[in-house]
């Protein structure tokens, strides 16, 4: 019997850490993403005035308000300058590396969590810039709403698109030859376009496997679709993600 695979959906290059941690622990994994990520600019980007706070909820989101930066032009000084809020470590590591000055990183990581560990700061007339995609979530709605309430002046900035990528023949011959075993799904979006309708029969002979979801509104999404084997880490990280697959499989620990 072959060994189960396990599907990494998530979009490049996010999902290589994933897949070399999962590889690491003895996993055969398969890296397929079901998204892809495009920066845009947003029309009048820049703002005319700076910002006080920026707040980023991705991975996503630092890297494509660097693209969008690069194109319209930053003031010298700008990322140093600002208070910067990061969803979670990954994130934090990412603005860092760009040269954000990274001030808050919550230990929950997720929008509520961030919000909270926002509570004691005073946003009264503050300029807060959020990057966002063009997916609901909370980067659009929960985050804004709150700080707005607060008395913050937020600016959403649509700098990235998420779309669905069409699976190749390749990816489809690669479904086909591995057991189902689990699929990695770190958002709503990924649900989605796993379980559409336009998905290949390759894809819909895995809706049977484990899904491992990062995050309560990814699990939501999962048994909104009407699935039932769900089992969310309790962290979003790559070593949850382990957690919960050896605790799903025996990993295969071979050299291939």
């Amino acid at each position: 019997m072959k060994a189960p695979g396990i599907w990494v959906t998530r979009p490049e290059p996010a999902n290589i850490a994933t897949a070399a941690a999962l590889r690491s622990a003895g996993f055969l994994v398969l890296v397929i993403p079901v998204l892809e990520v495009q920066s845009t600019v947003p029309d009048g980007f820049p703002p005319e005035t700076w910002p006080d706070w920026v707040l980023f909820v991705s991975v996503n989101a630092v890297r494509s308000l660097e693209d969008a930066g690069e194109a319209a032009g930053f003031p010298p000084g700008l990322r140093t300058r600002v208070r910067v809020a990061a969803v979670g470590a990954r994130t934090a590591v990412e603005a860092g590396a760009r040269g954000w000055r990274v001030d808050v990183v919550p230990t929950r990581e997720h929008a509520e969590g961030l919000l909270e560990a926002l509570t004691t700061r005073d946003f009264r007339g503050r300029r807060v810039w959020i990057p966002a995609g063009n997916r609901e979530g909370s980067a659009v709605r929960l985050l804004p709403e709150s700080l707005r309430k607060r008395g913050a002046l937020v600016s959403v900035l649509p700098v990235y698109e998420t779309m669905e990528r069409m699976l190749t023949p390749a990816d489809t011959d690669l479904l086909d030859a591995s057991e189902a075993g689990a699929i990695v799904l770190h958002s709503p979006s990924a649900v989605e376009a796993v379980f559409s309708d336009r998905a290949p029969a390759a894809a819909r002979r895995w809706h049977s496997a484990d899904l491992v979801t990062i995050g309560p509104a990814t699990s939501r999404r999962c048994r909104e679709l009407g699935q039932e084997r769900v089992f969310e880490c309790s962290v979003p990280s790559d070593p949850a993600i382990i957690a919960v697959a050896a605790s799903r499989f025996v990993p295969e620990r071979n050299d291939s």
